[in-house]
């Protein structure tokens, strides 16, 4: 009895998903709109699976969750690891951003919203006063979604646990959006990334204020019903919605969101979003730094491979990644807030992993 206790909780250090025993779990038809395959049926690379799936079990990417991938509209990986269970809903973190790009778009394709051209300070009468800085006054949707507001702000050089990170000071006042709006200027709108939580807030309330549905309310009847998404958790102080980083999904639901990227706003038969927003919201707008570029709340990334990828990343380890090329869409979901980077390896280590199951990456 003790030596299986001793096993336990070695198993449980080491984060090995004891439920599964780590080994590869078909995924099961569930009759959600995702369609299941094998990596056996899709000519992906079990071996290479197999190694990286053992990597994560024994923590060597820190505390991961799920991994699901998407291969040829087929959902071919579902696994979940450190005992989290596939019905549960997963914060998104940052990854929730890319949600304001997306219904911006369905809120201008149905007119509530003119373009991506219209000035921030049009939606919000109330704060006229703020028209008299010339720099704020010409600050547009576009310069939100591509994180060039040109508000002054920085929340990556103090630790997001830190109580003077900007991020931590900003979750703490009563008006979110007023905090938001009032944020001094640094820079000339449209010209310099610099990543900002705040953008989202500001963008969450103009979908508010354009559509007279709150971002939650819009995105359950323009998104997650036409998604079959049933459960969801949006985080909301005081009437205004966390645009930057309170949704919560399921695993399965956010590789639902992934694929109507991937597929050009269409799910299954129904078109949530043209074609021509998907192209807009993935083009590149600033070089942040070689070879990552910003996008509407998405990234660019130049591959090593000769390709462009897409992703949209979260704090403590929430990926949605998008590879054209392949046909492919990565999800990853983790809680690796509290583990020293030094003691766990990147997680776009793992994404190029996984990238290499695909029969194509023989020849690169």
């Amino acid at each position: 009895m003790k030596n299986l206790i001793g096993v336990l909780i070695i198993l449980s250090f080491i984060g090995c998903n004891t439920k599964n025993d780590c080994s590869y779990q078909k995924p099961i038809d569930i009759n959600d709109g995702l369609k299941v395959s094998t990596l056996d049926s899709s000519k992906l690379d079990t071996a290479i699976f197999n190694k990286l799936n053992q990597d994560i079990c024994n923590g060597k990417y820190g505390n991961i969750h799920s991994l699901l991938v998407i291969e040829n509209n087929n959902l071919v990986i579902e696994q979940y690891y450190n005992n989290w269970e596939n019905g549960r809903l997963h914060i998104l973190a940052s990854n929730t951003k890319s949600f304001n790009s997306l219904l911006i778009g369905v809120a201008i394709e149905q007119g509530c919203i003119k373009s991506v051209d219209q000035r921030m300070l049009d939606f919000f009468p109330e704060y006229e006063n703020l028209k008299k800085d010339t720099l704020k006054n010409k600050i547009t949707i576009k310069d939100l979604l591509t994180m060039t507001s040109g508000f002054k702000w920085d929340e990556h050089s103090l630790p997001l646990t830190d109580q003077n990170n900007m991020g931590r000071q900003m979750d703490k006042t009563e008006d979110w959006l007023k905090s938001s709006l009032e944020l001094p200027m640094d820079t000339i709108p449209g010209t310099k990334y610099v990543y900002s939580g705040p953008n989202n807030i500001i963008l969450s309330e103009i979908i508010k204020r354009s559509t007279g549905k709150n971002i939650a309310e819009f995105a359950q009847e323009y998104l997650f019903e036409p998604l079959g998404i049933k459960e969801y958790n949006w985080i909301s102080k005081n009437g205004i919605y966390d645009g930057g980083g309170g949704l919560s999904l399921k695993s399965r639901d956010i590789a639902k969101y992934g694929l109507l990227h991937l597929n050009k706003g269409k799910w299954i038969d129904t078109e949530i979003v043209s074609e021509n927003w998907i192209n807009e919201i993935f083009t590149p707008f600033i070089e942040i730094k070689h070879p990552f570029y910003s996008c509407y709340q998405w990234q660019m990334v130049k591959t090593e491979f000769g390709f462009n990828a897409w992703f949209i990343p979260g704090n403590g380890g929430q990926i949605i990644n998008i590879i054209p090329d392949l046909d492919m869409v990565i999800v990853i979901n983790a809680d690796n807030r509290n583990v020293p980077h030094k003691k766990l390896e990147p997680l776009e280590y793992l994404v190029k992993d996984i990238a290499q199951l695909h029969p194509k990456m023989k020849n690169e």
